[in-house]
């Protein structure tokens, strides 16, 4: 009784405990609401900065940044908005945004002002000198002349005629006259400017205070918000000290509890201890034991794994070459049977090699589309040679099965070849049958009936349990056929899909193994999934040094690299490629890990060490191990990437132009891995509407992507993930429409990884979203 009550009281302290812990990690994070305030201020501040600097200097360099100052803070008022639920924060966000975009048009007008007060001045002083040199030439012509000549001539302003004789009273000289009258007009003109100045520096400071009323008004606003988070850090702080009270009680209690159950627990242990000894010698000797076994297993599956993996990458690699140039027929079926197979055996080698991960569930299902047709009839083809020599006939029934379904492709086929490969093994005359079948559906999610019976020797009812157990067989005769392994995995793999597995058999009657399978019909398999052997990656312009102990690795990665523009160095052992580093200059280097003289993780550290001209290029281990420990050590050792054997020339081919990508972006320059013109098609659009319309919505692609492309820059730089989230989604809809599958698939990813990946890392993916939307503008202008 009193164990239950510790054990209570202690998972009462346990959860006050934990929630503690949470809530002391989320005050501990940075509020990044009050950072957004930080950086509202700060760009207010700028517009009031470059504003003034271009009063007194006008360049438009201080208006365009007031202008950007001015989106910098509208976005991340935006950003702001979205971290809210409330309407009573979200409007105070509303009022924020709207007061600065006034307080920005105020400052305009107050710089417009300026001009206006100093051109209204000069406007009206020059209006009045222009006519200078008019009046001034009048008044000399009538000075020159001498009187008494009789002349008749034109007053200043020519409004009046008056005649002159010779003997006529000299009158001052009109030049004096002119004078005085200019100096006349030029001081109703000052008195006039300065009305007018009065006015517009009444306009000026009324536009001043209300600029300071706006400023006052947002800096209250700021101050309210940023009080507002405050607040609820220190409610928070609160709670924290409440929750902190409640468990130091509870913990007292449970300490209190403890302690008795503990005095107790110790004086019966006492009784005991002589006893104990000796369980614990033989315990520590079991230890011991299980640990040399567990070494020793982990030794033989990494050796198990470099000697299987090594050959298996020639098989798989070379027949990949060798499907590229094979003609239609019965060849290049064989060939694509022993891919299929090198890919199968591949898969069931990770299992088999690391079967503590099969027991312990640790094995996922993928999701991919596959052929389910196609799948059964090339596993079948798999054992046709068996069968025949067996005189056995192979059968196959397909009723009404969807073709495409939505699943684990390799597991699925893991699970059929072994059912298969048992009922002809224990079949000696008659037939085995593969059928596949609807046992029910709902929707797009289908329940298959997947069977394999055979006309063999049947199981004993009393032994079918056992059949599903490691290393068991229906009796002994035939541990000579199999490890007994097969029904296990794939009792497992069946448990795994969340299916049932059955058996039907008499002694003598023949056997069948159904499977119920749950799955989800799938469309047809794009056209990049169906080439997915085919090269779609070209790289060009970079040079590679590949080093590996085994020649014929070094021979396939020489035709792997033949088709692509590049300079590839080779290197049979450690030391030539720590010679090649030291010597020449690459773009990035695979390295096998284990070769003998000196392994790839000693030329690595090396080279990292050395600070030379190939200290910082990205280099890839090439190793066929599955051991996390040597994972690990390859890459504390320098390596950037590993890639087990055996390896997708896709996959390798993908992995340089990554890697590479991130150096040159690194370096400012452009990038040297260069990808095919992407993929569009605009029949879609075409089925739509006629070519104005599909003219509109490119120009809608080009414009909204274009500026999509930019806020996901921007956002980047101010490290906002929500945002990246928000860009990408609203250029999927155009890009779908244009059928560009490698803009569609870009910008899914980086939908997918804007939570997860670095801001450097997703900055490699957003110029890649860049440069497959340029070459898509540039192939639309064709």
């Amino acid at each position: 009784m009193l164990t239950i009550i510790i054990l209570v009281a202690g998972y009462k302290a346990y959860q006050r405990l934990d929630n503690m812990v949470s809530e002391l990690q989320q005050n501990a994070e940075q509020n990044y609401n009050l950072l957004i305030l930080k950086d509202v201020s700060f760009y207010v501040n700028e517009m009031e900065t470059q504003i003034d600097a271009y009063r007194n200097n006008p360049k438009s360099d201080y208006i365009r940044n007031f202008n950007a100052s001015l989106d910098n803070s509208q976005y991340l008022i935006d950003s702001l908005k979205t971290n809210y639920e409330r309407e009573e924060m979200i409007g105070l966000c509303d009022s924020l945004s709207y007061l600065i975009k006034e307080r920005a048009k105020v400052q305009t007008k107050l710089t417009a002002i300026n001009s206006d007060l100093l051109e209204n001045t000069l406007e009206d002083l020059t209006q009045k000198i222009e006519a200078l040199p008019k009046a001034i030439s009048e008044a000399d012509t009538l000075t020159a002349r001498k009187i008494g000549f009789g002349t008749k001539f034109t007053n200043l302003f020519r409004k009046k005629e008056n005649k002159i004789k010779a003997d006529t009273v000299v009158k001052p000289p009109q030049s004096e006259i002119l004078q005085t009258e200019i100096m006349s007009e030029l001081a109703k003109a000052k008195e006039e400017s300065k009305e007018k100045g009065s006015e517009l520096r009444y306009q000026l400071s009324t536009l001043e205070k209300e600029s300071q009323v706006f400023q006052n008004k947002i800096i209250d606003l700021i101050n309210t918000l940023e009080s507002h988070e405050l607040k609820e850090g220190r409610d928070h702080v609160k709670d924290i000290q409440g929750l902190a009270n409640d468990t130091n009680r509870e913990v007292v209690i449970f300490s209190a509890l403890s302690s008795a159950l503990l005095l107790i627990t110790l004086i019966s242990q006492l009784n005991y201890v002589g006893r104990n000894r000796k369980y614990q010698a033989i315990l520590r000797e079991a230890k011991k034991n299980a640990e040399e076994l567990a070494d020793a297993k982990e030794k033989f599956l990494a050796n198990m794994s470099h000697e299987i993996r090594t050959p298996m990458n020639a098989i798989s690699g070379f027949t990949n070459q060798l499907l590229k140039t094979a003609q239609p027929g019965e060849q290049k079926e064989q060939l694509q049977i022993i891919k299929s197979s090198s890919d199968h055996l591949l898969h069931l080698l990770n299992d088999i090699l690391d079967f503590s991960k099969l027991q312990a569930n640790k094995v996922k299902l993928n999701q991919a589309p596959f052929d389910l047709k196609l799948l059964m009839h090339e596993t079948l083809r798999i054992f046709e040679e068996m069968a025949d020599e067996k005189g056995l006939k192979l059968k196959t029934e397909f009723d009404s099965i969807p073709q495409f379904v939505l699943g684990d492709e390799h597991r699925l086929r893991q699970i059929v070849l072994n059912l298969l490969h048992n009922a002809i093994k224990f079949t000696d005359k008659g037939y085995v049958q593969l059928s596949v079948s609807v046992q029910s559906k709902t929707g797009e999610n289908v329940s298959l009936r997947i069977a394999v019976k055979d006309s063999g020797v049947g199981i004993p009812k009393e032994k079918q349990a056992r059949i599903f157990e490691e290393f068991e067989q229906a009796s002994v005769t035939d541990e000579a056929k199999g490890t007994g392994l097969g029904l296990a995995i794939s009792a497992m793999l069946v448990k795994l899909h969340k299916g049932e597995f059955l058996i039907e058999s008499e002694l003598g009657q023949g056997t069948e193994m159904i499977l119920i399978l749950p799955f989800t019909i799938g469309e047809g398999l794009k056209e990049e999934a169906k080439e997915k052997d085919k090269k779609l990656i070209h790289l060009s312009g970079i040079s590679v040094l590949v080093a590996d102990d085994e020649p014929f690795n070094l021979k396939l990665l020489e035709t792997i690299f033949k088709t692509h523009d590049i300079k590839l160095v080779q290197a049979q052992d450690g030391t030539e490629a720590l010679a090649a580093l030291q010597n020449q200059v690459f773009d990035i280097a695979i390295l096998d890990v284990k070769m003998p003289g000196m392994s790839g993780l000693e030329v690595v550290k090396q080279i990292r060490k050395a600070k030379g001209n190939n200290s910082q290029i990205p280099m890839v281990a090439l190793t066929a191990t599955v051991s996390e420990q040597e994972m690990k050590e390859s890459l504390d050792s320098g390596f950037d990437q590993i890639l087990r054997k055996p390896f997708d020339e896709n996959e390798l081919l993908e992995l340089i132009r990554m890697e590479t990508m991130k150096t040159n972006m690194k370096k400012s320059s452009p990038a040297k891995v260069v990808a095919e013109i992407p993929k569009f098609d605009l029949t879609g659009l075409r089925e739509m509407g006629d070519d104005d319309f599909v003219n509109e919505m490119v120009d809608i692609f080009k414009s909204s992507s274009a500026r999509s492309i930019e806020n996901l820059k921007k956002a980047i730089k101010l490290k906002i993930r929500d945002s990246l989230k928000n860009e990408a989604h609203k250029m999927l809809p155009p890009a779908r429409h244009l059928g560009a599958t490698d803009l569609v698939k870009a910008l899914e990813t980086l939908q997918m990884k804007a939570g997860k990946e670095t801001f450097d890392e997703l900055s490699v993916r957003i110029a890649e979203i860049e440069a497959t939307y340029n070459g898509i503008k540039e192939a639309l202008k064709g």
